[in-house]
C-alpha cells in the first residue's frame, strides 16, 4: 500500500460506507444468527440514511451542520441518488435528523435502462471500438439478434456457498449472449449504424461470427479469465485480472490489507460476523427495484432519471453525473443520453457541451515504483500542465454531465488527476469548465471574431485546472 497524492482526504473528510448491508465487515442481524442479508434498491436507500443520520447525530455530532456530499460509481448510481432523495425527504420531516446534503458526484453509473441498453452491451462496445467488424457486427446484431449484456445490468445477484456471485441469467458465466431474433433491431443508440436485414442467417454462421467475437474481445472483455488481454475496466490500461480472491492483483492485495488485524482493530470490526472481505458471504442477494441496470424491471418502474428530475433542483449545490469515455462496462453514451434527453432539463446558458481541463502535475519516482499498475496508467514523472480531462455539459438546477477523457469504470483510479479536479469543482459548486458566450452570439460573430473568442476560452479554461 502507498499513500495516494491525489486522494480525496486533501479536499473533505470522507467517510467510505461499505453497502449494501453484507458487503466488507458491514452485516445485518440475519448474520448474527447464521443467516444472510437480503437487499433491494429500497432498503439500501433506508438502510444508508438511517447510518449517515447516526453519523451526525451521534457518532460525529460536530459535523452536524457541515456540507455533505454523495459520491460513488457503478451500481452507486441507484445508491447515490436514492439515497440524495431519501435525505431530502427526510430533511422535511421535523421529527428526523436533518443532513446538511450539498451535492453530488456520481461516476459511471447505473441510471436509465432505456438509455444505457445497448451502451451496456459487450458487441455494442466492441463495434464502437473497433475490435468487430462491420460485417460480423451486422451478422450477430441484425442478424442473429444477439446480445452481450454485462452482468451489472442483470438486476439481481446472489452470492454461492463457494463465494461466487452469480446475476441472474448468466448461467455461471460472467457474459452469455441473451439471443434474441428480429428482422429491425429495437431503435437505440445503434440505429441507422447498421442496416438490418431480413436474410436468415444460418446457426453456423451466427456460431461462427460469435466465435471470432470471443476471440476480438477477450472473451467479450470478461473479468475473469485467466488469459484475458483487454482490460474490461478501462480500454487503454493494462490487462489485469480482478478477482480479489487472484494473488497478485490489486484488489486481492487490498483484500488482505483490509484482513489483517491492524486494519481490523482500527476499524472496530474484530467481533463482526463477516471475517472475509470484500464479502459478501454465502447467501447474500440484492435485487433491483428500479428501471436501471436491472433486466426485469416492471413496466413504468422509475428509472435514476425520475429521481435527478426530483432531487436536482432541491439540492443546495450541483448534482454531477459523470462517465470515463473509455468505460466497457457503461459506456457514457447511454449515461448522457439519459441525462441530457430524458431528464428534461433545459440546458444552462452557455453550457453547451465543451472541454475541461486538468493540470498534470509531476507524480514522484518514488510512488510510481511503489503503485500498482492499475493506478494512475497515465501518471508521469514530468509535468504536462492544463490537460484535456474530457468534455462537460451544464443544466438547469445545477444538474451537470461530464466525461473524463481516457478513463475506465473507476475514474478516481485511472485518472486520478482528473478526479481530484472535479471534486474540487463540485465542492466549490463551479462549472468544471467557464460558460461559453449564448449560442446567437457565437453565430453573429466573424471566423476571426470567433477564433479570438476561442483563444481566450481556452486560456481561461486552462488556467481554472490549476
Amino acid at each position: 500500500m502507498v499513500r495516494n497524492p491525489y486522494a480525496w482526504t486533501k479536499l473533505a473528510n470522507l467517510v467510505a460506507v461499505e453497502s449494501p448491508v453484507g458487503v466488507g465487515y458491514s452485516y445485518c442481524d440475519e448474520m448474527l444468527h447464521g443467516g444472510a442479508c437480503a437487499n433491494d434498491d429500497v432498503r439500501t436507500a433506508e438502510t444508508l440514511h438511517a447510518a449517515m443520520q447516526d453519523f451526525v447525530a451521534n457518532k460525529f455530532p460536530e459535523l452536524a451542520e457541515a456540507p455533505f456530499y454523495i459520491s460513488g460509481e457503478s451500481y452507486a448510481g441507484v445508491y447515490c441518488p436514492t439515497l440524495a432523495k431519501a435525505i431530502l425527504d427526510g430533511n422535511e420531516d421535523p421529527t428526523q435528523t436533518k443532513i446538511n446534503l450539498a451535492g453530488l458526484a456520481v461516476g459511471d453509473p447505473c441510471t436509465d435502462n432505456d438509455s444505457q441498453a445497448d451502451s451496456m452491451d459487450m458487441l455494442w462496445y466492441g463495434h464502437k471500438n473497433g475490435f468487430v467488424l462491420d460485417e460480423d457486427f451486422d451478422i450477430l446484431w441484425n442478424q442473429c439478434g444477439m446480445r452481450y449484456a454485462h452482468p451489472l445490468a442483470s438486476g439481481e445477484w446472489a452470492v454461492g456457498e463457494d463465494g461466487s456471485v452469480s446475476a441472474k441469467g448468466s448461467s455461471g458465466a460472467n457474459y452469455a449472449p441473451v439471443v434474441t431474433h428480429r428482422t429491425v433491431p429495437r431503435r437505440g443508440l445503434l440505429s441507422g449504424l447498421s442496416m438490418p436485414t431480413n436474410k436468415a442467417p444460418s446457426k453456423q454462421e451466427c456460431d461462427l461470427a460469435h466465435r471470432k467475437f470471443l476471440l476480438q474481445t477477450s472473451k467479450a472483455f470478461d473479468q475473469e479469465w485467466a488469459r484475458g488481454f483487454i482490460n474490461d475496466l478501462t480500454l487503454y490500461g493494462p490487462s489485469a485480472i480482478v478477482g480479489s480472491s487472484q494473488k497478485g492483483s490489486l484488489n486481492y492485495r487490498i483484500a488482505q490489507w483490509m484482513m489483517s488485524d491492524e486494519v481490523r482493530a482500527a476499524l472496530h470490526v474484530q467481533a463482526a460476523p463477516q471475517t472475509a472481505w470484500p464479502g459478501p458471504g454465502a447467501g447474500w442477494t440484492y435485487g433491483s427495484n428500479y428501471s436501471a441496470c436491472n433486466a426485469d424491471a416492471h413496466p413504468g418502474a422509475r428509472s435514476m432519471v425520475d429521481f435527478y428530475r426530483d432531487i436536482a433542483p432541491r439540492v443546495a449545490g450541483s448534482v454531477l453525473v459523470f462517465n470515463g469515455d473509455t468505460d466497457p462496462c457503461v459506456s457514457y453514451e447511454g449515461t448522457r443520453d439519459a441525462i441530457q434527453n430524458k431528464v428534461g432539463f433545459d440546458l444552462l446558458e452557455g453550457g453547451a457541451w465543451r472541454p475541461w481541463f486538468a493540470n498534470w502535475t509531476a507524480a514522484s519516482r518514488d510512488f510510481l515504483d511503489a503503485k500498482d499498475l492499475l493506478f494512475g496508467p497515465a501518471l508521469t514523472t514530468q509535468a504536462a500542465g492544463p490537460q484535456l480531462a474530457g468534455l462537460t455539459m451544464d443544466f438547469d438546477h445545477g444538474l451537470s454531465f461530464a466525461t473524463v477523457h481516457g478513463s475506465g469504470h473507476m475514474v478516481p483510479q485511472f485518472r486520478p488527476r482528473a478526479a481530484y479536479r472535479m471534486m474540487e469543482g463540485v465542492l466549490t459548486g463551479a462549472p468544471l469548465a467557464p460558460l461559453l458566450p449564448a449560442d446567437a452570439a457565437i453565430a453573429a460573430m466573424s471566423d476571426a471574431e470567433w477564433s479570438d473568442e476561442m483563444d481566450k476560452w481556452t486560456d481561461v479554461a486552462k488556467g481554472a485546472s490549476d
